[in-house]
């Protein structure tokens, strides 16, 4: 070996080091070419300026400064295991129940889990494992980080993904900000104004409807600014159409304050009037759908649809998300942006309907693909009566949806800033990998199941718990004050204007010749009448024979560049027959003659199932 020729490396350093630690035991124990390398780093021979390889000090490399870079390097992988830890588990320790149940310590998220002690909190360390601006933080200051992003109001699961480049864009857009984006004061007292419509309404139908079924939002109210948030970033990214389907908690509130159903139809509704907008159904008030026209912050006009749903939880998923692919369809829309499917569930229903998994089994499917489906559960930790524990054999009610290898978002429904972040965070993460998104929001139900149930017969810790709190609005409105953002006063005049406009509502759907809306109805089911009506003639079914003569013949007709089975060749002889007359039709001829006459008026036909493609 030429003097000063080795190339110091991740591959050989191990062996050098081991020769060196030899060397200085006994020069003569190693290679002479070796002596005089090692001769010239000590600066016997050459400057360790001049030398390709480090250049070290006489001593063992097993102590002093070489002991420390070996610790170095030891610590900083603890540290990412720590972090990963924090990635993994972080959402065992974020602040997610409003009643503050208390949650098990999480032994790999303590940094003495990895043999840190707390002389170790001041050292500095490389942060290039954190997706944050500094490149050097203490260790202290790195946990703290890591808290904050995954074990404050928001936790996450995301790292079942198996996909690298989701789970980097995840662990970028969380941790550059903690998980937590600041509000313009514009923002935040638009989150007050949706809390303040959602708590007065429900206020207000209590006194004035007092003991009639109404599923009440109380506890939940985050649900309205959440929603809100979503459609206001769907116009932002491009959308014109936003489907909702949800089961009865909070859709008279839904229907209120985000479809914009006229209140006072909602009354009416209350008192079982104009039964002739139920479509002869005689449905109740918390069970029917609506559609409206609306126009977001920023200009762009959403056209907003609550789907119709039955008392059957759930069971409106696959309506909703074919009715999203059926528009998306006839729009043309192959990248799936301009409609934009939310559906809203709660927690016993999500673990414990079968649909559910079905559902979202369907969302990666070529036929049934909808471009992601923004999944809100309105988790209020109960199920008529009964507790969790008692309905699901998993931590969390959203466990099915790992499956879809999706992030699943949970937060405090008492912090709407982080149900802000949330939102955002699902609806970017739709747009950039057209999948579903999970967010799990952890309330309260104020009241039983209905407005007639006494809770705290079942649930009497529960519910003692639940009537000592603020209301969500409540609770923001003094974090608002605290940071100086709004003023009691005008959050008081948020208040009054909204009483204002019930009270003028009720009067309003009181009056005679009131005027009924029918929105519903519209577009291409203007001309529905619903119900028996003996009055609608039968539609004209019948087809010239001529006309089915060409049909069949057409869907006989093979491409010159084609070549048939010899089995599916027999079949077209068979029905080019049965158009000539010479063979009596069949049930197969005639239901593709069937097809043929839907398509040749401009009707669409969808084939699904197992064995649609043969």
């Amino acid at each position: 070996m030429a003097d000063n020729e080795v190339h110091l490396n991740g591959q050989n350093l191990a062996f050098v080091e081991g020769l060196y630690a030899d060397y200085l035991e006994d020069p003569a124990s190693v290679p002479e070419d070796w002596q005089a390398w090692f001769r010239a780093m000590d600066g016997e021979g050459v400057a360790a300026t001049e030398l390709r390889g480090p250049s070290f000090p006489r001593r063992s490399i097993f102590a002093g400064s070489g002991a420390q870079s070996m610790d170095v390097a030891a610590l900083q992988d603890r540290l990412d295991q720590l972090v990963r830890a924090y990635r993994v588990r972080g959402h065992m320790m974020a602040d997610l129940d409003p009643l503050g149940l208390s949650r098990p310590p999480t032994p790999e998220l303590d940094y003495r889990h990895y043999g840190f002690t707390e002389a170790d909190l001041e050292r500095q360390f490389s942060a290039r494992t954190l997706s944050a601006p500094e490149e050097v933080l203490t260790l202290r200051d790195i946990i703290a980080r890591l808290k904050q992003t995954y074990c404050a109001s928001i936790g996450v699961q995301f790292m079942h993904i198996d996909d690298r480049e989701v789970k980097d864009w995840l662990q970028g857009r969380m941790e550059s900000t903690l998980n937590l984006r600041p509000m313009s004061r514009q923002q935040q007292v638009r989150v007050l104004t949706k809390l303040t419509d959602a708590e007065i309404f429900e206020q207000f139908v209590h006194k004035k409807f007092l003991g009639a079924k109404r599923f009440s939002l109380e506890g939940g109210e985050t649900l309205i600014p959440l929603v809100d948030q979503a459609l206001e970033i769907a116009g932002e990214q491009g959308a014109d159409e936003a489907i909702i389907a949800m089961a009865h908690r909070g859709r008279l509130n839904v229907l209120a304050n985000i479809i914009g159903k006229s209140p006072a139809q909602i009354f009416r509704e209350f008192a079982d009037q104009d039964p002739e907008l139920h479509f002869g159904g005689g449905d109740v008030k918390y069970h029917m759908g609506y559609s409206s026209d609306h126009v977001t912050t920023s200009g762009q006009p959403l056209h907003l649809s609550l789907c119709f749903n039955p008392s059957h939880l759930e069971f409106v998923d696959p309506v909703l998300l074919g009715r999203v692919r059926a528009k998306q369809d006839r729009r043309g829309d192959a990248e799936r942006r301009r409609v934009v499917p939310i559906l809203i569930h709660g927690d016993a229903a999500f673990a414990g309907q079968g649909i559910v998994m079905e559902t979202l089994n369907l969302s990666e499917l070529a036929g049934y693909r909808v471009g992601g489906t923004i999944h809100i559960i309105v988790n209020n930790q109960i199920g008529f009566t009964t507790p969790p524990e008692s309905a699901r054999s998993c931590a969390y009610a959203t466990d099915v949806a790992k499956m879809l290898q999706v992030p699943i978002f949970h937060v405090n429904g008492e912090h709407p800033e982080a149900a802000a972040q949330v939102i955002r965070l699902a609806m970017e993460f739709r747009a950039a990998f057209q999948k579903d998104v999970i967010i799990d929001m952890w309330c309260y139900r104020k009241f039983g199941h209905n407005e007639g149930d006494d809770p705290a017969f079942t649930q009497p810790l529960m519910y003692a718990t639940i009537r000592a709190r603020q209301t969500v609005r409540e609770a923001y409105l003094d974090n608002l004050l605290k940071l100086g953002g709004v003023t009691r006063d005008e959050a008081e005049e948020i208040a009054v204007r909204r009483r204002q406009v019930l009270d003028e509502a009720l009067s309003q759907a009181t009056q005679r010749g009131y005027a009924l809306e029918r929105s519903s109805g519209a577009g291409v089911w203007s001309a529905y009448v619903g119900g028996p009506d003996a009055d609608v003639p039968e539609a004209a079914t019948a087809v010239a024979a001529d006309r089915l003569v060409r049909l069949m013949e057409a869907v006989t007709t093979v491409p010159s560049t084609f070549t048939p089975h010899a089995k599916i060749e027999r079949l077209l002889e068979s029905r080019r027959e049965m158009a000539a007359g010479t063979r009596p039709f069949d049930w197969g001829g005639a239901e593709a003659l069937a097809m043929a006459t839907l398509l040749d008026d401009g009707v669409r036909i969808r084939l699904s199932g197992q064995d649609s493609g043969r």
